[in-house]
């Protein structure tokens, strides 16, 4: 029988944490180490580290930073994105696919967070609106699994804690991913 909590669902809580921290302190790149965390979860989930409950715990805890602490961060739009991002990570649940359908919640929050930094909230709000579009869309998006990208993104992730040119690389490389199904066939083995 499998146990309740296994390692992967400890990186899930430490999400929310990482999602709480961001709206107390007000600062939206904690998103950046829930997004981290995330990471680590669904790694080691595909090894076989998750708990009896954990693809349930990680949309929760999915929900609540990449969902609800993001739209903290621009509140005039953030409804559309908020019922997307919800809808998107019941679908996820409920269904199992080999790649994601629908632009994935942890990418949406690093592209509009990264927005939010950059440009402020109105920008990031219209952005938010356009990115609940493709989260609920149909659109089927490669998952990452080549580590030398993955290393590529998580330092991205770490320096956007301490210097803004890294923010600039998270909101290319989110912009990229969210261009990428026409040309995911070409470009599959660097995925």
């Amino acid at each position: 029988m499998k146990k309740h909590i296994d390692v992967a669902d400890y990186f899930s809580f430490f999400n929310v944490l990482f999602g709480f921290m961001a709206i107390v302190m007000r600062d939206p790149r904690y998103l950046f180490l829930a997004a981290l965390m995330d990471g680590f979860d669904g790694y080691l989930a595909r090894k076989g580290y998750s708990g009896r409950y954990g693809k349930y715990v990680d949309s929760l805890a999915d929900f609540a930073s990449f969902g609800v602490a993001t739209a903290f961060f621009f509140p005039t739009f953030s409804l559309a994105y908020l019922l997307a991002g919800m809808y998107r990570l019941a679908r996820f649940t409920a269904e199992h696919h080999e790649n994601f359908v629908g632009f994935p919640i942890t990418s949406a929050s690093l592209l509009v967070i990264s927005t939010r930094i950059l440009a402020g909230d109105l920008i990031a709000g219209i952005v938010s609106v356009a990115i609940a579009f493709f989260m609920i869309s149909d659109i089927e998006y490669r998952k990452l699994r080549n580590p030398v990208l993955l290393l590529i993104f998580a330092a991205c992730l770490m320096g956007g804690l301490f210097r803004i040119e890294f923010v600039y690389a998270i909101l290319l490389l989110s912009t990229l991913y969210l261009l990428s199904p026409p040309f995911s066939r070409k470009l599959g083995k660097y995925f």
